[in-house]
């Protein structure tokens, strides 16, 4: 009971956490609206820029505070160019021979925060424009702009290089996003798998979720198609937020820790560094660029805390020896991508630091997610497996109960039931229709159960009645198992196995293909065992005799084809 209590406990949890997320995700969706963003018709753009002092300087490299950079325009041909540029959380004002064109100074609510994360902006430049000015704030007092890819060039050439530049990224992330949602999926579809094969499917889709979205907030992409750039940025930080719990409770689950107070603390902590970080920002005391790095200190703690666990496990031999070869195996490709991006950081002045390491993360996400989908089939199996054996010996088990009612037939179910299989298998049938016809064929005789004791055994001939009491006992074993819906064949086993091929046998005087297959064959199993069994009222017959009345009988009592399947197994000496 406390085992249930726990797991309940754990699921509530979970869904909960699920629910929380998605629900403060649409809320800022459907809150916030895209900024507005004074631009004027006109627009510029240059290569060599000069400080107010006349020095040249590069806008790649800008000091803290505000800068003002000038370039002089008067010898380059600005006839359908635009001044095109991407910008970091830094507010541009651009003008032509000191006419304002440009001004990108976003409003935003409160909520949001300062940071618009990163803007993509075309500016159109008159061709006569003698001189370019910029002047560059950054969103945070005491901070760097940043201006990045700046240059003269058709808007429309820029706009689409700068798709196809975060397409491969895009695509990464959008990958991970899908294989979280895939999972999450499974986790809800699939619950009682999940628990079953003991790893938690929810945590790793909600994981793969955050960190898929994550990713979209550095491709420009998603910037571009929502025109809201604020919102992705804003979202990025709620993901960061609520990574740590599934991140933990995804690794404690391969671990095989469950119910752990750490991870009731980090979720908590998750949810508190959430409601902390916007109150903050709302009040204006601090701001979401800064608390991040809260969010950044749980998530290591988070990682130390997985290592913890799995290394732990590793040591009690408590996790799967290819799960943990494909636990090593991700957290190289994460280790390995995230030394490139250092190594990239320090040696190149340009482009993304992150783009190893999101890829080690996808790497990561598909070996977890493929050892998943392989733990989910072979989980499916083994319970399919189990079903099949607990199916098994409970129809054993009844067979023997019927056999134990009648004296003289002890063991008669359980061999037709041998022999039923033996035909199924030489006419050609799968080995799980085998199996299925031995199930049906074990329990081909339970109406007997409703027959006199007295009766069965009655060691004399059967007076009428008598006879038309053991013929009943067909219909009472259809009555018995009709409502069996995992297996309605076996109704027709027990109801059928009594009609003839000409029409004359019992209950309802079937003929022909109108007798089911299934009970075709039991009908030739258990007329051999009838035969070749002693009986109340006489010994067993020859062998020889049997095989030759079963041949007689052919096409008349017995179907012909199943007859001459029963003739080749024992020309094989397979029935003797």
């Amino acid at each position: 009971m406390g085992i249930k209590a726990n797991k309940i406990k754990d699921n509530i949890l979970q869904y909960s956490y699920l629910i929380f997320v998605m629900l403060c995700m649409s809320f800022f969706i459907i809150l916030e609206k895209s900024p507005p963003v004074t631009i004027q018709d006109d627009v510029v753009c240059c290569d060599s820029w000069q400080d107010p002092s006349g020095n040249q300087t590069s806008i790649d490299k800008l000091g803290k505070g505000n800068v003002t950079l000038s370039m002089d325009t008067s010898k380059l041909e600005l006839s359908g160019r635009a001044f095109c540029f991407k910008t970091v959380d830094t507010l541009v004002t651009v003008y032509a021979d000191d006419k304002k064109i440009y001004d990108f100074h976003p409003v935003q609510s409160k909520v949001m925060g300062k940071s618009y994360g990163m803007y993509v902006h075309t500016v159109y430049i008159p061709s006569e424009t003698k001189e370019l000015r910029m002047e560059i704030e950054p969103v945070f007092d005491g901070g760097t702009g940043t201006v990045r890819d700046a240059m003269l060039e058709d808007s429309g050439k820029y706009m689409s290089n700068t798709y196809k530049n975060g397409l491969a990224p895009f695509v990464r992330s959008i990958l991970t996003l899908l294989i979280g949602l895939f999972f999450i999926v499974i986790a809800i579809g699939g619950g009682i798998l999940s628990r079953f094969a003991g790893i938690d499917f929810m945590s790793f889709g909600l994981m793969c979720f955050l960190l898929g979205f994550t990713g979209l907030n550095d491709t420009y992409v998603l910037q571009i198609i929502t025109q809201n750039p604020a919102l992705i940025r804003f979202l990025t930080y709620i993901c960061l937020m609520f990574l740590p719990y599934p991140a933990l409770a995804f690794f404690a689950s391969a671990a095989g820790v469950r119910h752990s107070k750490l991870l009731n603390l980090m979720a908590i902590a998750s949810i508190c560094n959430f409601v902390l970080s916007v109150t903050l920002t709302v009040l204006g005391i601090s701001d979401y660029y800064y608390m991040v790095n809260v969010s950044h200190v749980i998530i290591g703690i988070d990682f130390i805390a997985c290592l913890y666990m799995v290394g732990h496990a590793m040591v009690k031999h408590k996790i799967r020896a290819e799960l943990v070869r494909s636990l090593i195996v991700g957290l190289l490709f994460c280790i390995s991508g995230a030394l490139i991006d250092i190594i990239n950081y320090h040696v190149s002045a340009r482009g993304s630091y992150t783009t190893y390491s999101r890829i080690g993360v996808i790497l990561f996400m598909l070996i977890m997610g493929y050892y998943l989908l392989k733990e989910q089939i072979r989980t499916l199996k083994l319970k399919q497996e189990e079903d099949r054996i607990y199916i098994r010996e409970t129809t054993e088990a009844f067979a023997k109960i019927i056999d134990m009612k009648d004296t003289y037939t002890n063991g008669h179910s359980s061999r037709v039931a041998k022999y039923t299989a033996m035909l199924a298998k030489e006419l050609g049938y799968d080995e799980e229709t085998v199996e299925k016809y031995y199930r049906i064929a074990l329990l081909h005789d339970i109406g007997k159960v409703g027959i006199p004791k007295e009766v069965l055994n009655k060691p004399g001939r059967l007076t009428e009645e008598e006879y038309e009491l053991i013929k009943s006992h067909a219909e009472k074993g259809y009555d018995a198992l009709k409502d069996i819906s995992i297996m309605p064949e076996l109704a027709i086993g027990a109801g059928s196995h009594h009609e003839r091929p000409d029409g004359k046998g019992y209950p309802k005087g079937l003929k022909g293909d109108e007798i089911p297959r299934v009970a075709q064959i039991i009908a030739v199993a258990d007329c051999f065992d009838a035969m070749y069994s002693d009986r109340p009222y006489r010994k067993c017959l020859p062998f020889d005799k049997v095989v030759a009345t079963i041949r007689e009988i052919s096409g008349t009592q017995l179907t012909e084809d199943v007859v001459e399947a029963f003739l080749r197994l024992v020309e094989k000496g397979e029935l003797r």
